[in-house]
């Protein structure tokens, strides 16, 4: 990580997430608005590697499924005691 004033920020922020004080999304939020403004983040190739790797250190929830890729996802059926006892009763 190539910039200093990012660095100093990720640590503040970082203390407020341990201290229950700042999400992590929204931490995450912060740091992407401070990419888009900084030149020097906008040029460095290895904060892409460093932020996921932050992602995990800080458990950022993964993002939620979109709805396409919600219909593929099957719901699950579930027995229940009653029903299994009923269909026994049958043969």
């Amino acid at each position: 990580m190539k910039c200093q004033r990012l660095q100093s920020l990720l640590r503040d922020w970082y203390q407020q997430v341990r201290s229950f004080t700042l999400s992590p999304v929204r931490m995450m939020e912060l740091v992407e608005r401070h990419i888009k403004q900084c030149p020097i983040c906008q040029h460095d190739d290895d904060l892409t590697l460093e932020l996921e790797q932050l992602k995990e250190i800080i458990r950022v929830p993964h993002t939620p499924i979109s709805a396409s890729e919600e219909k593929l996802v099957e719901e699950p059926v579930y027995v229940y005691e009653e029903e299994v006892s009923e269909e026994e009763e049958e043969f």
